[in-house]
């Protein structure tokens, strides 16, 4: 599936969920919204920089802002975060909100586009 496309399901799930996912649609929704960012950012890399896919994604976040400006790192670097730490359950914890489902699904079909911009930039850098 294609970053966008997991981007679609995510909504789906965050403004439909099904019976049969009652109790774990959130997780559901942030781990299909964190894996559109990072496969995204393996299609950019793939272009930009193809050692770095094999470097942990924090490795890869703190490589970003040589790639792109420092709000658009940070934005996916504060998007991976959070999804990370919603991905996670545990007893003592609420799953997270719609609103900050929503903020997250807001930030990273942002990054789509400005990442694939980073990709086209460099492909238009190395014909010239």
């Amino acid at each position: 599936m294609t970053p966008e496309q997991l981007l679609d399901e995510a909504s789906t799930l965050l403004h439909r969920p099904s019976r049969s996912m009652r109790r774990c649609w959130q997780r559901g929704c942030a781990c299909l919204t964190r894996v559109a960012l990072e496969q995204g950012l393996r299609i950019c890399w793939d272009q930009v920089a193809p050692s770095l896919i094999r470097c942990p994604m924090r490795h890869q976040l703190l490589a970003l802002p040589a790639f792109v400006d420092a709000s658009t790192a940070l934005l996916a670097r504060t998007a991976w975060h959070g999804l990370s730490r919603a991905m996670h359950h545990h007893v003592y914890e609420l799953a997270p909100t719609v609103s900050e489902l929503e903020g997250w699904h807001r930030d990273v079909t942002r990054l789509l586009p400005q990442l694939r911009a980073m990709t086209l930039a460099n492909n238009t850098t190395d014909s010239d």
